[in-house]
């Protein structure tokens, strides 16, 4: 236990009375690097361990009184304050890496990988290097506000010889500043249970607000079925793409989250033969892009491995589809294969068509509107055909032929999000404003 001692300093006050100091002392075993007891006699079994006596100095008894009050409770717990303080003098950087060496077998592979990238993007650089007990509310407070600050473009996000100068601003997303914010928080968490710290300062830190008190909180507004049905729609006659149609319709029907659309094989679908027969897809891996190619999961917890029922009228569609449209789907045929993906991705712009394939040939045929303030050209006195686009009403001339997709990958749902629905909702259904898709959920 501590105690405090008086003593006189080499100092007198006003009137000439010698000033007195207070030293708070305590003793402490010492011990090793791995926390054994160090004995005091190295020779000896039965050595009693070694002691080190501590001292700090307080110019007032009350001071001095109330840091024996926080080491006596410290002490009779086991707990040494001096481990304390080197505890907190260590970095982060060190607390970050025990946090996430702990998670390995805990969490998703995938969902590791991403609290690092949110540590080394937005934690590590500001205060990776920083002693742990010296970070306070404040400096987590000025982070996160450094965090909702413009920012230039991300380097792989712009062109390679664009500066940061001449690259665009953008900020980070409400949803990006919670998750940097939230690895913060358990980062620390880890040093408030090793008795680094006392307190967490995240715990401190109200939650972000809305900046413009005029901004209209987002709502999403389900889509019925007869506007999911047109949704569908003019993705399969005007934009000319009928099996991504299919791919809208199912999603909104299912319910199932984007991961799991395009973890879906041809074998995880139950369908009768009898035409008219409710059938049933189930639900048992995830897949996501990642650089390379793609990545296999299991789905997000334990109940969302399921058998999800699909209605009569639905069910016959992806009877025709299998039959007529995949090269594996007919179990009838000698191609089927029960492990091929059920939905298939497309070939990008610049990727490499295989031998026999041309682009004009794997593409839909649709008609040709001109801008009205395309500029005339001044050699053949005609508008510039780099004004023409697609009209967005008229159905297409010819469909893509299934031949033309990719059936080696799966579909990707952002693709189909940014390139068929929005622009599907955009034309097809009136006052679609934040509308979404009944019973869809974006993440996996």
């Amino acid at each position: 236990m501590a105690w405090i001692a008086a003593f006189e300093i080499n100092r007198r006050d006003d009137r000439g009375r010698p000033i007195k100091a207070y030293r708070v002392e305590r003793y402490e075993i010492a011990r090793d690097v791995d926390g054994q007891p160090i004995p005091r006699y190295p020779n000896r079994d039965d050595s009693p361990p070694k002691r080190l006596r501590r001292r700090e100095t307080f110019r007032t008894a009350e001071s001095a009184q109330d840091r024996v009050n926080e080491i006596n409770p410290k002490v009779a717990r086991g707990q040494s304050p001096a481990a304390q303080r080197d505890a907190g003098n260590r970095p982060l950087s060190l607390y970050a890496q025990a946090w996430l060496d702990g998670l390995t077998g805990q969490v998703k592979p995938r969902v590791l990988t991403d609290y690092r990238a949110n540590y080394r993007r937005y934690v590590a650089q500001p205060l990776g290097d920083r002693a742990v007990a010296s970070i306070t509310a404040a400096d987590v407070r000025r982070w996160r506000a450094e965090l909702m600050e413009p920012r230039p473009r991300p380097a792989h996000a712009r062109p390679k010889a664009m500066t940061d100068a001449e690259a665009e601003s953008v900020t980070l997303s409400r949803s990006t500043i919670k998750h940097a914010f939230e690895t913060l928080r358990r980062i620390l968490d880890v040093a408030v249970v090793d008795g680094a710290i006392t307190a967490n300062p995240c715990a401190s830190v109200p939650r972000t607000r809305a900046t413009d008190p005029d901004a209209e909180p987002f709502s999403a507004r389900p889509l019925g079925a007869a506007e999911i049905a047109a949704v569908s729609d003019h993705i399969g006659t005007v934009q000319g793409h009928p099996i991504y149609g299919l791919v809208v319709l199912f999603t909104a029907f299912t319910g199932l989250r984007a991961g799991e659309l395009a973890g879906l094989n041809v074998g995880d679908l139950m369908l009768p033969t009898i035409s008219g027969s409710a059938g049933s897809v189930s639900v048992t891996r995830t897949r996501r892009a990642v650089r390379g190619g793609w990545e296999t999961s299991t789905p997000k917890s334990t109940k969302s491995r399921r058998v999800v029922p699909i209605d009569g009228w639905l069910a016959d569609d992806l009877r025709a589809y299998l039959a007529n449209d995949h090269p594996h789907g007919d179990p009838a045929s000698p191609d089927y294969d029960a492990n091929a993906v059920l939905l298939p991705g497309r070939f990008g712009r610049s990727e490499a068509l295989p031998e026999g394939f041309w682009r004009d040939d794997i593409e839909p045929v649709r008609n040709m509107v001109l801008d009205a303030d395309a500029p005339i050209s001044a050699k053949t006195g005609e508008p510039d055909r780099r004004y023409t686009r697609p009209d967005p009403h008229a159905p297409a001339t010819r469909v893509a032929p299934s031949s033309g997709y990719k059936w080696s990958v799966p579909v990707n749902p952002a693709g189909i999000a940014k390139h068929y629905l929005a622009p599907a909702l955009a034309r097809s259904v009136s006052s679609m404003s934040g509308g979404t898709i009944c019973g869809t959920r974006s993440r996996s």
